[in-house]
């Protein structure tokens, strides 16, 4: 079980990858370096996927994911990767989606668990009146990401 880590300077701060064997295990925001950096093939990919998609080059990541956390976790973060860039989902449609109708705070804690930020996107998701909701990275990250992705903010509500 090789690990690896590498770190991008975003236009929303620092990102730690790290990977294992031949997978992304987490991407998250970080202050600053906190581990030495080791670039595996997949890590490397991954950093240059990001840059991508920061640069309004990419809209869909494709790479391999082993990603730790409970089967219901897991099944949203799965639906999450499947909401397209641009678009949104209501953590009550996700819930539906999920085949827990009556889950959206069950949804809401997943998504907030959610250990590969931007890659599997939960700043997509958002309250059913188009309210932001939370966003693990902070709010002022979710608002830059959503209007990267074409939207527009106004009273905390999104508009296209």
């Amino acid at each position: 079980m090789k690990v690896s880590i590498g770190y991008l300077l975003s236009p929303l701060g620092l990102i730690k990858i790290v990977g294992q064997d031949d997978s992304i295990v987490s991407v998250e925001f970080v202050s600053h370096k906190d581990e030495e950096e080791v670039i595996s093939p997949v890590v490397k990919e991954a950093i240059l996927q990001l840059k991508e998609y920061f640069e309004g080059k990419r809209t869909a990541f494709e790479l391999k994911l082993r990603l730790d956390g409970t089967e219901f976790q897991k099944r949203v973060w799965s639906k999450l990767i499947d909401v397209p860039f641009g678009s949104v989902i209501s953590y009550r449609e996700l819930a539906e989606k999920v085949g827990k109708p009556q889950g959206a705070r069950a949804v809401g804690n997943a998504v907030g668990k959610n250990p590969a930020v931007v890659i599997v996107p939960c700043h997509r998701v958002v309250k059913s009146d188009l309210d932001l909701g939370g966003f693990s990275g902070g709010i002022e990250k979710k608002i830059w990401l959503l209007s990267h992705e074409g939207w527009k903010i106004e009273n905390g509500l999104l508009r296209k």
